[in-house]
């Protein structure tokens, strides 16, 4: 070992291991300095300065996802205005051509019903009543295959389509499904 290797040693010693004194590199150094600088700026800028707090960035979060959620139905939705909803023609149209391109693969052009249940007889599998329609296909049957519609349906759309599915009762079509589920009074209450 030459001398110089001596003079860089340390005075200890830690199981027969002795151990050079090596300064970290510069650009290790040049690192640790930056990122001392760059947290007092960043501290100063969000504690002292006009940088937003946790909380007005939670809130700003908070509103832009409440803006992003779909607006509620103006009206609650009750078996009467859903009813009431079946007599307004422009409605009724808008409904038939939703039907048409989402319903109407599993429960038929006429709600005859294919791999869906069959939407003209009295037997209901979720609920007869119109409120119980709209909550069927709002939220719909993951089990059964049929998907939530109130993540591409508006809550007008869904009310529109819920009021269309309450014309369909009874019209008979050819060839319908056999029936499935509960029999149910003509206003979709359950019979006892």
């Amino acid at each position: 070992m030459s001398d110089a290797d001596r003079d860089r040693l340390l005075p200890h010693a830690q199981d027969g291991i002795e151990e050079y004194d090596n300064p970290l590199p510069g650009w290790w150094v040049w690192i640790f300095w930056v990122t001392i600088v760059f947290s007092l700026g960043y501290w100063a800028y969000y504690q002292l300065g006009p940088g937003p707090t946790v909380i007005a960035v939670y809130e700003a979060e908070m509103k832009a996802a409440a803006e992003r959620q779909p607006k509620a139905v103006a009206s609650a939705i009750t078996d009467a205005s859903l009813a009431a909803l079946e007599k307004d023609a422009a409605a009724m149209a808008k409904a038939k051509e939703i039907f048409a391109t989402r319903c109407m693969p599993c429960h038929g052009d006429r709600g005859q019903g294919i791999v869906g249940p069959n939407l003209t007889d009295e037997y209901w599998m979720h609920g007869g009543r119109l409120t119980e329609i709209y909550e069927t296909i709002s939220e719909g049957v993951p089990e059964k295959g049929m998907v939530p519609w109130k993540t591409q349906l508006s809550p007008d759309e869904i009310a529109a389509v819920t009021a269309y599915v309450g014309t369909l009762r009874g019209t008979n079509p050819p060839n319908p499904k056999p029936a499935e589920g509960q029999k149910v009074a003509a206003d979709g209450s359950p019979l006892r």
